[in-house]
């Protein structure tokens, strides 16, 4: 709360300010020598704080980790309503450090998905000494930790060696792919010929199948003067962390570069400054949450009380059930596909005994590739060999052109992601057999206020400080290690 509001306050709670019994430049002055002495017990105020928002957030989760003369390198946090979005979106988690958001000069990391309304959301935060591989293997550790031991399906990183060793050590199994916007900033770097990066980006951002992905990098190597360059060879060797080719059928968030984290650390930004003590520094973190929270809020009432006005495309009864069941953003992504559809015909049909093959083309393209939609009748399965569904989540063109030449009039049940649902926090997949159950309501009531207890915590916090701080506590020391 500004000193102006508590003024403001003063005044109104006295019956004027001839009443308050101080000066307003009083209340300034007090206040400002009181957070002087907080700041100097910084690491236990910090930790006091983290503490005092158990009272109000049984779900939070705070972790840290000292020297061996006890001070402070290290600290992970996650409120309720984060973990409690990672239920249902951490299939993709990114992840990058921004700094000068402290007076400790540490590093702030943000470790965020995207929810049902392809918005950001937070599952966690980090401060951390330095960035090498054995403190983002801690990062990782309690991460993991507070989610309870579920592995996201794919990770996207910045390029650090740092962070890539701890995710190859400590999460073997997930796909983690390298932001394209690094691997072509390094280009810029390490090739001096114009026309190589529009090349790269290509081969980055084109699926082509696997022989003619080498044939094209080859022929770029070649026309750039690129063959006997180390720093290409050792692009070549990591291709299956940045190309397309290689990563089709992972779904990264809908982004090939970190440009959500970049725009999140923008974001916070706005809340957070280096000359702020490290328990204002998280502080200002809640505030920045609460913000990002009450956008969402705001899009899910949106989709709770209005419907989006349909265009009728061809496939009209397909676009009002997406509609009816689909949040408003993800519902104008799958219309755009079905819109895209009407440009590609079936050039062949196979009707096998329990499925159907079309063959897709787009019309008038001899070089646009062909593609092969499969439908299970039994099932009521569909699948295409682009792997659109499953790298970005939504249904292809050509899952759309079979279903009109197979005039079906429902969706096909795969083909539908919970994590676009409206309601898709209601419910969620508790085994392989996709059983539909309801969460837990305290959990659900943990979100509801997640977008507004930073003040509450606040408040209880400055109650806990009435009492007289102590120069230890925790038994941690209260200097950094910078």
């Amino acid at each position: 709360m500004k000193t102006s509001e508590i003024w403001n306050l003063f005044v109104h709670h006295n019956g004027g300010w001839d009443k308050v019994g101080c000066t307003k430049k009083d209340l300034y002055n007090s206040l400002a020598t009181g957070r002087r002495g907080v700041d100097d017990l910084d690491a236990n105020t910090t930790l006091t704080f983290l503490q005092s928002k158990l009272d109000i957030d049984p779900e939070f989760f705070y972790a840290y980790m000292v020297d061996e003369e006890s001070r402070l390198t290290h600290l992970f946090w996650a409120d309720g309503a984060s973990r409690f979005d990672y239920k249902f979106f951490g299939d993709s988690l990114a992840f990058d450090s921004t700094y000068k958001t402290n007076r400790c000069q540490m590093p702030l990391v943000v470790l965020i998905g995207s929810n049902n309304h392809g918005m950001t959301c937070v599952f966690g935060f980090a401060l951390i000494q330095n960035e090498t591989a054995e403190t983002y293997t801690w990062v990782l550790q309690k991460f993991l930790e507070c989610m309870k031991d579920k592995l996201p399906e794919t990770i996207l990183m910045d390029g650090c060696r740092s962070m890539n060793k701890a995710i190859e050590d400590l999460m073997p199994s997930v796909v983690h792919r390298t932001c394209s916007w690094h691997v072509l900033n390094n280009a810029i770097k390490h090739v001096h010929e114009e026309g190589f990066v529009g090349e790269l980006r290509n081969l980055i951002k084109r699926y082509y199948s696997v022989d003619e992905f080498d044939l094209r990098w080859n022929k770029m190597l070649l026309d750039y003067n690129a063959e006997n360059n180390e720093w290409a060879k050792a692009l070549y060797s990591l291709r299956h962390q940045w190309a397309d080719t290689h990563l089709c059928g992972s779904y990264f968030g809908g982004s090939t570069a970190t440009n959500r984290c970049e725009s999140m650390n923008a974001f916070l930004k706005r809340f957070l400054d280096e000359k702020l003590p490290l328990w204002r520094a998280l502080q200002h973190c809640d505030h920045g949450l609460a913000t990002l929270r009450y956008g969402e809020l705001g899009k899910h009432a949106a989709d709770k009380l209005s419907t989006p006005v349909l265009k009728r495309t061809s496939m009209s009864e397909i676009e009002e059930q997406f509609a009816s069941i689909y949040t408003r953003n993800m519902f104008l992504e799958v219309r755009n596909q079905i819109t895209r559809s009407e440009k590609y015909n079936v050039v062949q049909h196979h009707k096998l005994k329990a499925s159907d093959i079309c063959t897709i083309e787009k019309y008038l393209s001899k070089n646009h590739p062909k593609c092969k939609v499969t439908f299970k009748r039994i099932e009521k399965e569909m699948s295409c060999d682009c792997y659109w569904l499953e790298t970005k989540g939504i249904p292809c063109r050509h899952v759309f052109t079979a279903m009109k030449h197979l005039h079906l009039s429902d969706i096909p049940r795969n083909i539908i992601k919970n994590r676009w649902l409206k309601e898709c926090k209601d419910i969620y997949l508790s085994s392989p057999d996709a059983q539909r159950r309801f969460v837990n309501p305290d959990m659900i009531s943990s979100k509801r206020y997640g977008g507004i207890n930073s003040q509450a915590n606040l408040f209880l916090y400055y109650c806990k400080k009435i009492t007289q701080s102590s120069t230890k506590g925790n038994g941690v020391d209260v200097n950094f290690v910078g």
